[in-house]
């Protein structure tokens, strides 16, 4: 009756699992510092007459806002849809960085690029919803 395994195939074995524990560990490292990039990523538009500037993170969420004294002067309306337009630009160049520190990371043939790319060519809605509190 022979045995299972040659204690060379164990070894080889052994070598191709300690292998790959250590490719999982260098990826979570990276997966690490790739989400510390992508957290630290802010991205700000202006208006072309410089009214509004928004900053979003990388997710789209708004970190900030500056209106300028002339945004003061336009109607309401005006006022909303410069905010939600200039906001829109941010998001776009927020998720353009985003998607090159993923790439430069993963690869750009890496399927989590792929699904990034693929959400930022959404089309964002074509009216803002509106909410009440």
């Amino acid at each position: 009756m022979s045995d299972l395994f040659s204690s060379r195939e164990a070894e080889a074995a052994i070598a191709r699992i300690e292998q790959q524990v250590a490719e999982a560990q260098v990826r979570a490292v990276q997966a690490q510092q790739v989400q510390a990039d992508i957290d630290a990523v802010r991205a700000s538009a202006t208006s072309p007459r410089r009214e509004v500037t928004v900053t979003v993170d990388a997710a789209g969420r708004l970190a900030g806002i500056r209106l300028a004294d002339a945004a003061y002067e336009l109607r309401t309306d005006a006022l909303e849809r410069l905010i939600v337009e200039t906001a829109g630009r941010a998001q776009v160049l927020a998720g353009e960085q985003a998607l090159e520190i993923t790439r430069a990371a993963f690869g750009a043939d890496s399927p989590i690029v792929g699904h990034l790319a693929s959400e930022l060519d959404r089309e964002p809605p074509s009216q803002p919803m509106g909410f009440r509190v």
